[in-house]
C-alpha cells in the first residue's frame, strides 16, 4: 500500500462504530484504486496490525464489505476486492440502478429501445386483471457500463390513456416511476423480485451482444402502487459475468 494509504486511520473518539470507521476507510480505498484487485485483500492480522484494534471490528467490517458487494472470497486462496463489477447493493430503490451506477463514478447509459402502448399477452393481462381491450404503456431500455451492454429491462405498467412519457427524457436517465409519479400522479412503491440464473435465448444474446446460451441473471418484478394494487410488471436480463446482486438476510 501506499504512504497515503498508512496514513489513514481511525478516531477512537469518535461516536461511530470502529468496525464503521474502518469499513468506509477500505470502501474509499478500493473506489479510489488504492487496493491490487489481482492480490488478495488485507488479512485479518494485517488490519488488526494497522488499525490496532481486536479482530472483532476487522471481523465485521469485512463481513459488511463482502455483503455490500465489495469483496469476495475464494476458498484457499483469500479476499478479493471486486474489479469493474456493478453492484446492485440492497434497499436500492426501483429504477433507481442508473442512478446509482453514476454515483459511483461508473460510466453508464441508458438507451431507450422501445416506447409504445401496446395490448398485453394474455398471461400478463390476467396477470393485472385487465380487460380485452386494455392496453399496458411498454418501455424497453439497455443499460450500457462502459459502452458495454449490461442490462435489458422490459417493463410493463397500467397507465391513464393521456400519459406518454418523453423517450428523450427517459434516456437522460429519468427513471419511469420517476415520470410516472410526477406526471400521472402513480407511485409504484414496491416490488416482488424473482430471480434466477439462465442461458441467454436468442434475443436476449442479441441486445447484450453476447452468444446464446451463455450465462444471464433473470429478474422478475411485479409493481404495486401506494395501495397495494399490482398495476406492471418488469423483466430485467443481466449479464451474468458483469453483474453481482447484494442482498442482506437476517435470522
Amino acid at each position: 500500500m501506499s504512504k497515503q494509504v498508512k496514513s489513514r486511520t481511525i478516531d477512537r473518539n469518535s461516536p461511530i462504530p470502529l468496525y464503521r470507521q474502518i469499513k468506509e476507510i477500505l470502501i474509499d480505498e478500493l473506489k479510489a484504486g488504492e487496493i491490487d484487485p489481482s492480490r488478495p485483500f488485507s488479512t485479518e492480522h494485517e488490519l488488526v496490525e494497522r488499525f490496532r484494534v481486536s479482530r472483532a471490528p476487522i471481523r465485521q467490517a469485512l463481513r459488511e464489505l463482502e455483503n455490500e458487494g465489495y469483496v469476495y472470497r475464494e476458498r484457499a486462496k483469500g479476499t478479493f476486492p471486486v474489479k469493474s463489477l456493478p453492484v446492485r447493493p440492497p434497499g436500492l430503490e426501483l429504477g433507481g440502478l442508473l442512478k446509482y451506477l453514476r454515483e459511483q463514478g461508473m460510466e453508464s447509459e441508458s438507451i431507450v429501445l422501445e416506447i409504445e402502448k401496446i395490448q398485453p399477452v394474455e398471461g400478463l393481462r390476467k396477470l393485472l386483471e385487465l380487460k380485452d381491450d386494455e392496453r399496458v404503456l411498454k418501455v424497453s431500455r439497455l443499460i450500457l457500463y462502459e459502452d458495454i451492454p449490461l442490462i435489458w429491462t422490459q417493463t410493463y405498467i397500467h397507465v391513464p390513456k393521456d400519459y406518454n412519457p418523453d423517450i428523450e427524457e427517459l434516456e437522460d436517465g429519468a427513471s419511469v416511476f420517476v415520470t410516472l409519479e410526477r406526471d400521472a400522479d402513480i407511485s409504484v412503491t414496491q416490488g416482488e423480485h424473482q430471480i434466477w440464473a439462465t442461458g441467454a435465448k436468442e434475443e436476449e444474446a442479441r441486445t447484450l451482444s453476447v452468444e446464446v446460451g451463455d450465462p444471464i441473471l433473470v429478474m422478475e418484478t411485479k409493481l404495486f402502487n401506494k395501495n397495494g394494487t399490482l398495476i406492471g410488471w418488469r423483466r430485467a436480463v443481466h449479464k451474468g459475468d458483469d453483474y453481482k446482486y447484494s442482498l442482506t438476510v437476517s435470522r
